[in-house]
């Protein structure tokens, strides 16, 4: 969905292997088709969380854009979501009913050892690189989110501006 008057681009299903280019696309329409090209644009997320390398994507597109990008819960941002919640540029918000869940990346996978090995030695590599950005955006230490993160880590709208991951409930 896009709203050139309220400059708002949804992310409302799982994130896969479509979401970044698919944000891509709907970001490069608003920013040339509204009027106020310097107002923050609305990244509004009711996301079961998904694919990670399109979340990485997801972030670092966010983070290379001239505007600010706010971020805000309605509903649900778990996983993937949360971390793209967290990363907003603007002003990250919730509302006060919405469930914010992290945990580690969960993989299924079989095939030679050699390339379970190169696939866990990734998989590592992007677990310390999520920790660095959660660290980086909250009041968190990479610990802290290593060790609470093991297990689904609900928090509430509360906790979530306590720690530094949004900055408003609305």
């Amino acid at each position: 969905g896009l709203d050139y008057k309220d400059s708002i681009i949804f992310i409302n299903s799982e994130i896969n292997e479509q979401s970044l280019s698919d944000l891509i696309i709907r970001m490069r329409s608003l920013l040339q088709y509204r009027k106020d090209k310097d107002a923050p644009v609305n990244l509004m997320i009711n996301s079961p969380g998904g694919d990670v390398h399109e979340m990485l994507g997801i972030i670092d597109y966010i983070e290379s854009l001239d505007v600010k990008v706010n971020t805000i819960c309605r509903g649900r941002a778990f996983s993937a979501a949360a971390i793209i919640l967290a990363c907003g540029t603007g002003t990250r918000m919730m509302s006060k009913r919405s469930t914010v869940m992290f945990h580690q990346s969960s993989s299924f996978l079989g095939g030679k050892m050699s390339d379970i090995s190169a696939y866990l030695d990734n998989v590592k590599n992007i677990e310390k690189t999520i920790y660095d950005i959660l660290a980086d955006k909250t009041n968190k230490d990479q610990a802290w989110w290593k060790d609470n993160m093991k297990t689904d880590l609900y928090l509430t709208a509360e906790q979530l501006k306590e720690f530094n991951v949004i900055d408003e409930i609305i």
